[in-house]
């Protein structure tokens, strides 16, 4: 069914710890331009004047002046530069001000756009039909325009409706600055007295991996859902699909602002070093703020959220709604080792490209019959880390490897910039044997409580 007036918004609020459980304590519809003053009213009154701060990925939203929106304060805080938005907005609700002091840095909002110089262009470009919805129809209607399709479901209006398209079908957009966007339309009602009870389906044949994506006039903001994202959410407005692109394909892709596109538009290109891989680039590398590299191994399916958010510590909730826990074969938490309390409490990182790709760390995947790994390449700060020796009792160490010194223990996200992703061959054959994780089981059970 459509939502209410304008409240596209989706917003879901969590507690900041794992106290406070794994599903959000509150669930909003707020309108796309909603500010600070807007999400406290929203809120359960039991939770109103309880909850006056906010982050993301443990990132605090700052909403400096009166009229910021949400989704800039989002923008500005999290991780990843990209302007698409995936709702819910997944963001942690604090009774106190929190991570204040972390150190992470508040990019510039985007600037606004020119609705009248858009849609002026727009104009000018784009062709223009007109679909006639019949009314009481027991039976799904569909109309193609080029490779733009809308499928309207059965009995979804009581009275014939028309509705007017103006699309264009382009691979070289300038009207939004939007890489890969493969087509712009939008729509409304011909007649002001029609109404529509359901909103079609809309997809672009011949492009898999091309994503709805809405436009949060007159923002440079562009948002779909994590669910039902195929299904247009009203009619009115511009609309586009924009092409993520594939880093293995089936198993990765990503919104093209999430890296650097190199010069042949192969998202890939082959390093040598530290070891023989495939390498995807984030960003370049700060060499005076954060001088040194570490590695961080990782599964295939969580890359996207890392990029978004970065690494993050335990009991975080991410971007996309998941509250992160050290793995069960780690240390658990709450206990203490090497003189630390709560040891795994923590980012961990390897300088030993060797020690992170040990099995008990790195989880393996397949892509045209062989195995690969996923490691973080990232970049650290200067003396923002604790050395630790090998907590992998099977561990062989490498003739470079310093065993006292291979693991980096870190306690603030903002201390760590992912610069790279390697995609490392493990294996040739799908056939070959898949070594089982042995247990991390720590370090000398002595220096373990």
């Amino acid at each position: 069914m459509l939502k209410n007036e304008n409240n596209f918004l989706a917003v879901h609020l969590y507690g900041d710890d794992a106290k406070s459980g794994n599903e959000p304590l509150a669930k909003l519809q707020l309108s796309y331009n909603a500010t600070y003053a807007d999400l406290v009213d929203a809120m359960p009154k039991s939770m109103r004047n309880l909850y006056r701060y906010f982050s993301i990925a443990r990132r605090p939203l700052h909403f400096d002046k009166d009229g910021t929106t949400l989704l800039s304060a989002v923008y500005r805080a999290r991780c990843a530069t990209t302007n698409f938005f995936r709702l819910p907005l997944c963001i942690a609700a604090h009774e106190r001000a929190h991570y204040g002091s972390s150190g992470h840095i508040l990019r510039n909002d985007l600037p606004i756009v020119d609705m009248r110089d858009v849609y002026r262009k727009f104009s000018s470009k784009c062709r223009s039909s007109l679909m006639n919805v019949r009314g009481n129809l027991d039976k799904n209607q569909t109309f193609m325009f080029e490779a733009l399709s809308f499928t309207f479901p059965s009995n979804c209006t009581d009275y014939d409706a028309r509705v007017d398209i103006d699309y264009i079908m382009s691979q070289d957009l300038d009207l939004f600055n939007l890489q890969e966007c493969v087509c712009l339309f939008q729509i409304k009602y011909h007649d002001k007295s029609a109404k529509l009870k359901d909103m079609p389906m809309v997809s672009f044949n011949g492009e898999r991996n091309a994503r709805l994506y809405n436009w949060v006039q007159p923002s440079s903001y562009w948002f779909c859902y994590k669910t039902q994202h195929a299904r247009l959410i009203a009619i009115g407005g511009m609309h586009a699909f924009v092409r993520h692109i594939y880093i293995i394909p089936s198993l990765l892709n990503l919104p093209s602002d999430l890296f650097i596109q190199n010069a042949s538009r192969n998202p890939l290109y082959n390093r040598n070093t530290p070891l023989p891989c495939q390498c995807l680039k984030v960003r370049e590398h700060d060499k005076k703020d954060f001088p040194h590299i570490a590695y961080h191994a990782t599964s295939i399916i969580t890359i996207e959220s890392i990029l978004m958010d970065g690494l993050v510590m335990p009991d975080t909730v991410v971007s996309s709604g998941l509250r992160i826990c050290p793995p069960i074969n780690h240390i658990s938490r709450g206990t203490t080792a090497f003189g630390i309390k709560d040891f795994s409490n923590a980012i961990f990182v390897t300088p030993s490209i060797h020690y992170c790709s040990d099995p008990g760390y790195a989880v393996s995947f397949t892509h045209e019959d062989k195995r690969f790994i996923a490691v973080l390449e990232c970049s650290i700060k200067e003396k923002s880390f604790r050395s630790l020796p090998s907590m992998v009792l099977t561990y062989v160490p490498h003739s470079d490897d310093n065993i006292k010194e291979i693991e980096w223990r870190l306690t603030n996200p903002a201390d760590i910039e992912i610069i790279s992703v390697l995609f490392i061959p493990i294996v040739s054959l799908i056939t070959a044997a898949n070594p089982g994780r042995p247990k991390k089981s720590g370090a000398n059970p002595n220096s373990v409580t």
